[in-house]
């Protein structure tokens, strides 16, 4: 299973060109938002190594049809450049009844499947490709449809599922969603991404993916059973850290994710 490396800052260029030199990850994921505005020839040649595409607020289920053809045009030009060994987005809501809001917003998995299916297979087609959907933080207990519902659109759609191992595990604490009862989607996701979270100052407490923090005992655990159901040898597992980027701490963590996903898997 290949290790990568998310680059979201233009200041931690040089430590993720350390990280390939040194071979501890075998790819980047650039969230592609950030670059928009580069010429797609420097993206490419950016690094020495593959790169995924994770786009953030493409809002493909909100956005105007013009300005969503308009966006289609300049990620196209970067999907052809580099050439990326995945292309990942994410079904959430960011705006409600018209106004922005500060954090993206669950949808209703039960309430929204047609839609979203149809919005997903469209973003799809704009594209040129198929899209790795990231699954959500759970919060409420709608999160308990999440699994579900991923499936259905997978087999509608063609579309994949990038399977965020720690939202995962937020979602069990959050509304109590078993971690495995994602084992069906897990078995078909090729990419993965995991990181450290947090709990929230607000009250009542949630659990949170914040990126800042080595991986606890239970994202652990959750990545030894991903690594029993994935088998295909180019299936990916994005690191991702926004925040403390302390290099000898990151290091610590990769080599740690790379010695459970290296395991062989067993079957389960």
């Amino acid at each position: 299973m290949r290790i990568g490396f998310n680059f979201t800052l233009g200041a931690t260029a040089p430590m993720v060109r350390r990280l390939i030199a040194a071979g501890r990850i075998d790819y980047v994921e650039l969230l592609v938002d950030n670059f928009l505005a580069v010429p797609p020839a420097q993206i490419a040649a950016a690094f020495d190594a593959p790169v995924g595409l994770h786009i953030m607020f493409s809002k493909f289920m909100e956005r105007p049809e013009a300005e969503l053809d308009e966006l289609a045009l300049r990620l196209t030009a970067i999907i052809r450049e580099t050439r990326p060994i995945y292309v990942s987005d994410h079904i959430a809501r960011f705006t409600h009844q018209g106004r922005h809001l500060l954090h993206l917003a669950e949808i209703d998995y039960a309430g929204e499947f047609e839609r979203v299916a149809d919005r997903v297979a469209r973003w799809q087609d704009r594209l040129g490709c198929t899209i790795a959907f990231e699954n959500y933080p759970s919060i409420m207990d709608g999160g308990r449809d999440a699994p579900d519902f991923f499936r259905r659109l997978t087999a509608r759609t063609g579309c994949t599922v990038l399977f965020d191992v720690s939202n995962a595990v937020c979602a069990t604490h959050n509304c109590g969603l078993p971690f495995e009862a994602w084992t069906e989607v897990i078995r078909s996701a090729r990419q993965f991404h995991v990181a450290g979270y947090d709990h929230s100052v607000g009250q009542p407490p949630i659990v949170l993916d914040t990126h800042d923090r080595a991986l606890a005992a239970d994202t652990r655990a959750a990545l030894a059973l991903c690594r029993a159901l994935v088998t295909d040898p180019e299936a990916t597992i994005t690191y991702e850290r926004d925040d403390d980027l302390d290099e000898d701490r990151i290091i610590a963590d990769i080599d740690t994710l790379r010695a459970v996903m290296a395991r062989e898997p067993a079957h389960v």
